[in-house]
């Protein structure tokens, strides 16, 4: 299956049509906002206890991605990660749909561990690999990988709310037939997806090391976990996908409270993770053209943007305000992962970037706990207008951050 050697612009074209099919299909996580509904009508979960599984969701998910790093890394192969990604989600849909019995503990081990595992493995098998096809362009080819995984809360959450509120067929089969799918195109992608050898980079070369972005000698992970400007790019990047994670697990209740109907609500969840895709993209062409600076600045900008819009919104009931807000955070938020993928590769070498990107990712991890936090600040005080208060604090960080990180001095010591 992977005798496509001969072109490698063919390949890694290919490759990166595959990639973002793959990403696509395991990123129905990020749907959480959308598939816990009818869980919720089901058992009564309270919103609390939902926004909790988004949080174990995605602490397995950064886990889950550091081991499969380590294992592509070892085996020079994505091949391994694919499959336990294709057993992780295929049984964990499987097991929420079929055997949850009302027990929310059961809920958070079966699409909190299981299905948060099976995408951490999937998504730093895929971006490693794929990615490394593209030393020129490193930061465009982890946009487009990253934008698969963030329009498949418009893809597949949008479809799986028709099928489900149309009754088409039950949520619990719904579930099933998501994890099967998902499961059978993760196989058929680990007979594909591949590292480039050293031949096929030669025809990049050239463009590779003409780019501003070229990546340094390699860093293992312990040497990369030495330097400040690991930290300090670490803590941006939670403090960036914290806002976005607060916004995204409670995007619909959040439009609710601003005044849409909730028909359009399901529209405005399907918008920010259109958002999310092309923010990644955008972002990441925006990182090989003005550097680390220029996309860290403009991601501030967006989100500060959001914030007020957002915040006007709740506190007046306007709706005007809400889709250009939900655009900028989405966009925004679509920003950290591709943002902090083009840096890994840039500061810290090809070598071990798999592991290296994995660890970079534990950012995903920190920041789910903005949802549990959320969903505290709204039983407290009764509405959301607390935790966008919260979200500029998160926002001036950010900006002392990348003005210590990109000032010209700081570019010199770090």
């Amino acid at each position: 299956m992977n005798n496509t050697t001969a072109n490698p612009s063919r390949t890694r074209g290919l490759f990166l049509v595959i990639g973002v099919a793959l990403l696509l299909m395991v990123g129905v996580v990020y749907a959480w906002s959308i598939l816990s509904a009818p869980l919720a009508g089901a058992y009564q979960w309270s919103s609390q206890e939902l926004s909790l599984n988004y949080t174990v969701m995605m602490s397995s998910f950064c886990l889950s991605g550091i081991v499969g790093g380590v294992i592509c890394t070892k085996l020079n192969s994505p091949k391994v990660s694919l499959l336990l990604s294709a057993v992780f989600t295929c049984f964990g849909f499987a097991a929420t749909a079929y055997l949850t019995f009302g027990h929310i503990l059961l809920l958070y081990l079966f699409y909190g561990v299981c299905v948060g595992c099976g995408a951490g493995f999937s998504y730093n098998a895929v971006v490693g690999s794929v990615s490394s096809w593209f030393p020129e362009k490193r930061g465009f080819a982890s946009g487009v990988l990253l934008m698969g995984f963030g329009a498949s809360t418009l893809v597949l959450g949008s479809l799986a709310s028709a099928i489900i509120d149309g009754g088409i067929i039950s949520w619990q089969l719904t579930f099933a037939l998501f994890g099967v799918i998902a499961g059978i195109a993760l196989l058929i992608g680990s007979l594909f997806l591949r590292f480039p050898k050293a031949e096929e980079l030669q025809a990049f070369a050239v463009s590779a090391a003409a780019s501003q972005n070229a990546p340094k000698n390699s860093l293992t992970t312990f040497e990369m976990l030495k330097t400040r400007a690991f930290w300090m790019v670490f803590v941006f990047a939670v403090f960036g996908s914290a806002i976005g994670s607060g916004v995204i697990s409670h995007a619909k209740q959040i439009v609710l409270d601003c005044g849409v109907n909730a028909a359009i609500a399901t529209l405005c969840v399907g918008i920010l993770s259109v958002a999310n895709g092309f923010g990644r993209v955008l972002f990441g062409m925006l990182y090989d053209r003005k550097g680390r600076g220029g996309a860290m600045y403009t991601a501030i900008l967006f989100l500060v943007g959001a914030v007020v819009l957002l915040l006007f919104s709740l506190k007046a009931s306007a709706t005007l305000p809400v889709i250009p807000g939900l655009l900028l955070v989405g966009m925004a938020y679509g920003a950290m992962p591709t943002t902090s993928a083009a840096f890994v590769a840039q500061q810290f070498g090809p070598k071990y970037y798999a592991t290296n990107f994995s660890v970079m990712n534990l950012t995903l991890m920190v920041s789910s706990f903005t949802s549990v936090i959320s969903s505290t600040l709204v039983a407290s005080s009764g509405s959301y207008i607390s935790s966008f208060y919260l979200y500029l604090v998160f926002c001036g960080g950010m900006l002392l951050i990348s003005l210590l990180l990109n000032g010209r001095k700081a570019k010199q010591s770090v």
